[in-house]
Formats: C-alpha cells, sequence, structure tokens
C-alpha cells in the first residue's frame, strides 16, 4: 500500500470545519495520505496558494487530476507537489458522461486517451518525478482495458523522451 487517498466530493467545500476534518485526517492513518479534491472550490484561485500550504504543513500529497473542465465538480489540472509522494489520476476527458445522472462508474470514466493527450502529460509527469522521492500516477478511466492501455502508452511515452 503506498498510500490512503482521500477523495473529496463537490460539496466538501473549502470551509473551516471541512479544513478542520482535513487536519484530523493525521489521526486516521498511519500510511501516507493523499487529498483529492472533487471541486469545492480548492483549488480556485481564491483558494489554490492556502490549499497547497496546507496540505504541504500537513505532509498529505496533493492528487493533481486530469478530468473534463467546466463542471461545478471540475478540478483544474494543478500541476503540483506537497510532500514526498506526488499523484496524479486520470479520470479521462468524457465530458458527455462526467456528470450525467444515473450511469455506472464504467460509463461515466469511458475514456481512452489519445496519444496526443498522454503526451503532454509527459513534461508534468517528470516535473513531479524530479521534486517528489516517490511518484503514482493512477489512471481512472476505467471501461474496459482503457486504463491499462493508457497506462502501457504512457510508460512508452515516458521512456521514449528520456
Amino acid at each position: 500500500l503506498g498510500c490512503v487517498l482521500f477523495q473529496f466530493p463537490r460539496w466538501f467545500t473549502a470551509k473551516r470545519d471541512h479544513i478542520d476534518y482535513i487536519e484530523r485526517l493525521r489521526d486516521r492513518s498511519d500510511w501516507p495520505i493523499a487529498v483529492e479534491f472533487r471541486g469545492g472550490g480548492w483549488m480556485s484561485d481564491n483558494y489554490q496558494a492556502e490549499t497547497l500550504s496546507l496540505l504541504d504543513k500537513l505532509g498529505f500529497a496533493y492528487v493533481v487530476v486530469d478530468e473534463p473542465q467546466g463542471f461545478r465538480s471540475s478540478t483544474p489540472p494543478v500541476v503540483a507537489s506537497t510532500s514526498p509522494l506526488a499523484v496524479i489520476r486520470f479520470h479521462g476527458q468524457n465530458a458527455k458522461t462526467y456528470e450525467k445522472p444515473n450511469i455506472s462508474v464504467a460509463e461515466r470514466f469511458r475514456y481512452l486517451y489519445t496519444e496526443d493527450e498522454l503526451k503532454g502529460w509527459v513534461a508534468p509527469v517528470r516535473s513531479l518525478a524530479q521534486r517528489a522521492d516517490q511518484l503514482h500516477v493512477l489512471m481512472n478511466n476505467c471501461y474496459g482495458d482503457y486504463g491499462v492501455r493508457n497506462a502501457r502508452q504512457l510508460a512508452e511515452l515516458l521512456a521514449s523522451q528520456m
């Protein structure tokens, strides 16, 4: 187990009670903690610096996300590192189904990245790998073998551009 991932929904906004909750997470795990925000304003221009500072102070990994933009639940793909562990999660870019009600998780994240899309992540992945002791890259485009195919593709891109 590399870490415990706490993924917070869009209704978990950047307010005092929720900040207090995050501060108490350390007592809930002896494992490294990674924090992923699904909206909630944590990474807006108003709160981004404070959010990253909070996670840095606590030693928690900020989870960089790639996901469709333009929704209330969207978190911008801010490439940042706040602990010795860095984490990136690829949720896909399927805007048609991202917030569609009453569908399966597989349908929501049914997205096969193109090579060009993954090429755009090579430099950010390398940057995070240089800043952190360890980098976890997770594919959450969980439809069929899409995540596995894209993980292999990204690994090949990283290896070929050494």
